[in-house]
């Protein structure tokens, strides 16, 4: 259906209300926090949802607002307490704002997960500014189909008074200065986050300089740099869509350095498994030579997750390798490097631990790089 908003009209499916959230989990009641002035209301409150994304729009956010002298923080999948959750519990998101207002902070920007939509961890949030970055497939180990995952994001967006910003919106921002960022899908971001500083007033200076001269965050298309003669790069895509949009982009800049794309990833275990053939058939579509491993494999089997990645790879690419070891992974893509090939490896970027079964170990694929390069 369309739905015009703010004079924009936008494609996009029936909002309907938020789906029960799964049975396993326990919200916290909706008026659990009804005696407590939440210190939301006292805080500029931004949040970033979306499947792709939000990180980086909530870094760039948080780098002009600091630049134009606010107190700002920003919360998400780097510093939320929980690897595993980017948006914390209600009861610990209460704390970290709290503790910002007390701080002297004034502004709060947040990643917003579907999950946390979902159990109610930002029920009682007082946002001024809402932008949805996009919607594709992820979490349908949690939300079980596509239009439930939707549904909660477009939920989210739906409710309350503060100012939304859609996809549609935000890709008709101008932007008339160079970037850092690599990518088309990096331009949406810088997109993104222009829109919503624009709507807060932010001079447009702050705006630019900042902009202009951000590196990625954490993982982002991070390269790992030791004077060698081919290019390596970390990412943490891991969705279909992430997976496509940096490899598109990775794929121009080992074109114009006449080498080969060079892809590694895995997809985790007891997660999504719908997305492991389309994320197979999407890196076989770009890559030149590829090495299926392990990601996070968690409590299951690794040939069988590998496996299940291999279903998708397009007839006639044969050029790549199943190794569950991504340490020895690493090692070997890197050992078979050539000058001027560009080298990813992708799905996990910022993260310093894998998990298997039951044991969580350090790991860290820029670390593991460095160390490849090194023994070559």
């Amino acid at each position: 259906m369309a739905t015009n908003i703010k004079g924009q009209t936008l494609e996009i499916l029936k909002i309907d209300a938020a789906p029960t959230p799964a049975a396993h989990i326990m919200p916290l009641p909706p008026h659990a926090l009804k005696n407590i002035r939440h210190p939301s209301q006292d805080l500029y409150v931004i949040g970033i949802t979306g499947t792709n994304g939000k990180t980086t729009v909530s870094y760039l956010v948080g780098e002009v607002l600091k630049l134009a002298g606010h107190k700002t923080f920003v919360l998400g999948t780097y510093n939320s307490g929980n690897k595993n959750l980017s948006t914390p519990v209600a009861i610990d998101l209460l704390q970290f704002m709290k503790a910002h207002f007390e701080e002297g902070g004034t502004h709060f920007v947040m990643e917003v997960t579907s999950e946390g939509i979902d159990q109610a961890r930002v029920l009682d949030v007082d946002f001024n500014v809402k932008l949805l970055t996009n919607i594709t497939q992820d979490h349908l180990d949690y939300h079980k189909t596509f239009e439930r995952y939707e549904s909660t994001k477009l939920g989210f967006m739906s409710e309350g008074e503060a100012h939304k910003i859609y996809p549609l919106q935000f890709a008709q921002t101008e932007i008339k200065f160079e970037t850092c960022l690599l990518g088309d899908y990096n331009l949406l971001n810088i997109k993104a986050a222009a829109s919503i500083l624009r709507h807060m007033d932010v001079a447009e200076e702050y705006i630019e300089q900042a902009l202009s001269t951000c590196a990625a965050p954490s993982g982002r298309l991070e390269s790992v740099d030791k004077g060698q003669p081919f290019l390596v790069l970390v990412d943490y895509a891991h969705t279909p869509d992430g997976l496509k949009n940096m490899l598109s982009t990775v794929k121009e800049i080992a074109q114009d350095r006449n080498g080969r794309l060079m892809v590694l990833f895995g997809c985790g275990g007891d997660r999504d498994r719908g997305k492991r053939p389309e994320m197979g058939k999407i890196a076989s579509e770009f890559a030149d030579y590829m090495v299926i491993t392990d990601d996070n494999p968690r409590s299951e089997d690794s040939q069988t997750i590998m496996s299940e990645i291999v279903a998708g790879i397009r007839p006639g690419f044969d050029d790549y390798i199943l190794l569950q070891n991504r340490r020895e992974a690493i090692e070997l893509i890197i050992g078979h490097a050539e000058s001027r090939d560009v080298v990813v490896l992708a799905g996990k970027g910022h993260e310093t631990s894998q998990i298997l079964q039951t044991q969580t170990v350090h790991f860290d694929d820029r670390e593991e790089a460095m160390h490849a390069i090194s023994i070559q």
